[in-house]
This record gives C-alpha cells, sequence and structure tokens, in this order.
C-alpha cells in the first residue's frame, strides 16, 4: 500500500512516484489559478490538472464482482478554500480550475465520483462578469454526462441580476472484468471573470469545486474469486466423499 499527494506548482524535474510530462501556465489576470500540468501516475492513468488542485493517491487489495485485484484510488479537491471569489473591487480579475482523466496503458476506471458544485454571479449597473462551468463523462464513443449546471436568475431592478448554478452529484460504477478497458475521459471546467468596479457598477463571481474520486486497477491482473453458493458446493462435495471413504472403511472393518 503507498499514499502520496503533491501540490501544484511543480517544478518540471519531479520524479517522485510519477512521471511530469509537461509543465503550462493557464491565462490569468489573476494569479489565483495560473499553472497547470498534465502529468502521468505509474502508467496508469493522464491527468491534466489545475494549480489549485491536489490529489492524493491509495491502493488496497479488494474483492469485488468474483474478483480480487489490486485497486488504486484518486482523489483530487482544491488545495485550500473550496470557493474562489473574483469581487470587482480588486478587479479585472480571471481565474479557471480544471481536472481531466483518462486511463492509459491498459488500465480500467471501475469508479467515478463527483461531488456538487456551484457557480454564483452578481452584477450592478450593467456590470461586466461571467461565470460558467462544465462536467462531462465519456466512455469510449459514448457521451454519459455533459453537465453545464442548473441556471437560476433573479432580478432587483433593471440594473441588478443575480444568477446561481447547480451542478448535482455524479456517480459511476464499472464491474470488475478481465476484457480489455474502455476509455474512461472526466472533464471538470470552471472560470469566472469580472471586470473592475468603478463608482457606479460593481459586481462579484465565485466558484464552489467538487471533490473528484475515481479508482483504476490492471484487468490483465485480476484474479478470479468462487462466489459463496461454489464453496458450499465444494464442501458438499468433500463432505460426501469423506462419508463414502468412511463406508468403505466401515464394510472392510466387517
Amino acid at each position: 500500500m503507498g499514499l502520496f499527494s503533491f501540490t501544484h506548482p511543480f517544478s518540471c524535474e519531479d520524479q517522485y512516484m510519477m512521471k511530469q510530462l509537461g509543465c503550462a501556465l493557464a491565462l490569468g489576470l489573476s494569479p489565483v489559478l495560473a499553472q497547470a500540468a498534465v502529468i502521468d501516475l505509474t502508467g496508469m492513468v493522464s491527468l491534466g490538472l489545475s494549480s489549485g488542485a491536489k490529489a492524493t493517491l491509495t491502493q488496497a487489495e479488494v474483492v469485488r464482482d468474483n474478483y480480487r485485484f489490486v485497486e488504486t484510488t484518486i482523489q483530487i479537491k482544491p488545495d485550500g478554500a473550496e470557493t474562489v471569489l473574483l469581487d470587482g473591487r480588486s478587479g479585472p480579475l480571471y481565474a479557471d480550475y480544471g481536472v481531466t482523466i483518462r486511463n492509459i496503458g491498459g488500465y480500467a476506471v471501475s469508479n467515478i465520483q463527483i461531488g456538487s458544485g456551484e457557480i454564483d454571479l452578481y452584477l450592478n449597473h450593467y456590470f461586466w462578469g461571467e461565470a460558467q462551468g462544465q462536467v462531462s463523462h465519456r466512455q469510449g464513443s459514448q457521451t454519459l454526462l455533459l453537465d453545464h449546471g442548473r441556471p437560476t436568475h433573479e432580478w432587483g431592478d433593471i440594473y441588478e441580476t443575480f444568477v446561481w448554478t447547480a451542478f448535482d452529484p455524479y456517480s459511476f460504477v464499472a464491474r470488475i472484468s478481465p476484457t480489455a478497458p474502455l476509455q474512461q475521459v472526466v472533464d471538470l471546467y470552471y472560470s469566472a471573470f469580472v471586470d473592475e468596479a468603478d463608482s457606479s457598477a460593481y459586481g462579484w463571481a465565485s466558484f464552489r469545486l467538487p471533490a473528484l474520486t475515481f479508482s483504476v486497477y490492471d484487468p490483465r491482473s485480476v484474479v478470479p474469486v468462487p462466489e459463496p453458493a461454489t464453496y458450499a458446493l465444494m464442501g458438499l462435495g468433500l463432505l460426501g466423499l469423506w462419508q463414502r471413504s468412511r463406508s468403505r472403511r466401515a464394510a472392510d472393518a466387517a
């Protein structure tokens, strides 16, 4: 069993239990989330992470769907505050947050859990600001999830508006199998921008980030485990053989 965590920004020389494939700067008027990286975790999964993301990895031997295998679970969550807030009084400001995962090297994804998210936007007197988000999951050529949230608007007067958007939690569980895995791609992306406030116009934008957890395993290494009913039949068979042998010994002794 192993455990490690990494927090951006990365140096491109970081080689501890992973291979750094690239470093890139994300566009930003604000230093809130300024650096991104794409990494390859021990050949199992490719992760594209914003600098505001922190990942932890654990491994354990488990039994599921009548197979025994080693499962690697990775959790990605914000490194610090879960809510990114851009205030027009400190603007102009831009921030984004992104996570992309895909299984590579013949490994399979067995479980995906995404928490709920939220976006808020307040604009006063034609203030310029925007906030958006997307959560998606593709399996092979099929899109299982494409969520832009459920926006709700509220107007105070002709100059004022509130917009908030909710993202539902999402879960996906695949049955364990020794066959070649399907490609799984999960994307989370949130961004926000606000202009600079003045004496007549003001606004803010924020997004609350969900935690993302997923598991991967090697289909080539799964070991079948008999079902309880199979064990019961084996036990009855052994008991029958023992009784038959005992009867023969008793007959020979007579």
